[in-house]
This record gives structure tokens, sequence and C-alpha cells, in this order.
């Protein structure tokens, strides 16, 4: 598989932000955001092919050096990788803690005791809100997390359509029995496009919405880039 880079730092965002963790941030997307920040690991040669025994033995050398237990696979777009449901089955069966962080347009085919999904739902500012599918984030469960990043009036719009629908297939599916009944509703994670929307205006139409509040809505801001320069790789 093509990785880009394999680095130790903290979680900017999510679950388990500020907590210490790997990186394996492998190379290619099948989506071209507007405001991406990773166009590194999307287009371009910045990457060396290492097959999955390669991975396992860089993430161990950090665990040997320095006890971290918890690895996030991100991109690109790590599940369009060949090899990967190798790598996350080898990742959990050795104890390692696994965050997968993906762009909203795979399904979530593979489930271990110990990993979750960090799915996006990219709203129209990014320019791929047409590729989203309302199955891919009902297949999330309550230990994953739904994450959108809104930079603009019409994001926000669009989050509240989009998790009223959700919360509403979800409460249908726990009536009727579904086998999606026992997934319940991912933790909701709001960020801002670095740069633009207002961390005021979000927090407010945040706490006025009934959605938001409902699902236990979180605001977050990329802790790396408050902690590193907003342009550092490997943080």
């Amino acid at each position: 598989m093509k990785v880009c880079e394999i680095f130790k730092s903290i979680e900017g965002e999510g679950l388990r932000t500020g907590q210490a963790a790997v990186f394996v941030r492998l190379h290619g997307c099948n989506l071209r955001c507007s405001y991406c920040d990773s166009m590194y690991a999307v287009e371009g040669g910045d990457y060396t092919q290492m097959n999955v025994a390669q991975v396992m033995d860089a993430v161990e050398a950090y665990r040997s050096e320095s006890g971290v237990k918890c690895v996030t696979l991100t991109g690109g777009e790590p599940l369009i990788h060949e090899g990967v449901e190798e790598l996350l089955a080898k990742l959990c069966d050795a104890g390692f803690e696994v965050n997968v962080e993906t762009n909203g347009t795979i399904p979530c085919k593979w489930s271990h005791a110990n990993m979750f999904y960090t799915m996006d739902w990219k709203c129209a500012s990014s320019g791929m809100s047409g590729k989203m599918k309302m199955d891919n984030i009902a297949s999330l469960g309550k230990g994953d997390v739904l994450k959108f990043v809104v930079g603009s009036e019409d994001d926000i719009k669009e989050v509240e359509r989009v998790v009223e629908q959700l919360s509403l297939r979800k409460e249908q599916d726990s009536a009727g029995k579904s086998s999606k009944a026992t997934h319940g509703m991912p933790h909701i994670y709001i960020s801002p496009v670095f740069g633009t929307l207002g961390y005021e205006r979000i927090v407010e139409w945040m706490l006025s919405s009934k959605a938001m509040t409902e699902n236990s809505a979180r605001f977050q801001v990329q802790l790396h880039k408050v902690v590193w320069d907003p342009e550092m790789r490997g943080v």
C-alpha cells in the first residue's frame, strides 16, 4: 500500500482529542475537497510502497519506544487501499485501539472490538456533497463518530437536515427491530473549515438547534493546528 507518513502525535479532533497516537497516513483519495489540508497525501508521488508487515513493524516500534497504544489510520482515504482489511485485523489483534478516518463515500465493512470509525459527511462548501450517501452514515454505531466540517450558512442547514434524517432513520430501525437497531446514533462532531465561518456563529447555532442538542453534538477545532503551525506536517 502507498504510505505517505507514519508518525506519533496527539489526536487533533474527535473522541481521543489530545491523546497520543500513532498516525498511519495512506496516500490517495477518491474525493477532491475544496478545503483539503493534506493534498500531499492525495496527489503526487510523496509516498512509500509498504506491505502490511512493514507498517506493523513501524507502529510496533513506537509502542516499544513509548508505550503508545492508539493508532489512527488516515489519508487521503484509507479504505480504498488493497490490504487495509488485513492491516486493521493485525492492528486490532495486536491490542492497538484503532480509529479509522474515512470520507463518507465507502461503507464501513469491517468491525473489531477495539476499533471505531470517524466518518465525514462532506457539506456543500467541500464541493463533494453529491458523493455522500445516507446508507453509509447509517452504518455507524454508537461508538463511532460522524463529523461535519462547516464553512457556510448553507453547510449549517445541510448538517441540520442530515442529522434529523439520520436520527429519524435510527428510530425507525429500532421500532422495526432492524439489525441496525443496535447501532444507535454515532457521536456528532462539528468543525469549522479552518479560517472561515466564525466559531461563535457555529456555537450559537448549535446551542439553538434542537437536533444538535438532542443528539449531544460537540463543537471542536483542530487542536494540532493550535499547538503547531497549521501547515506543519507530521503532527
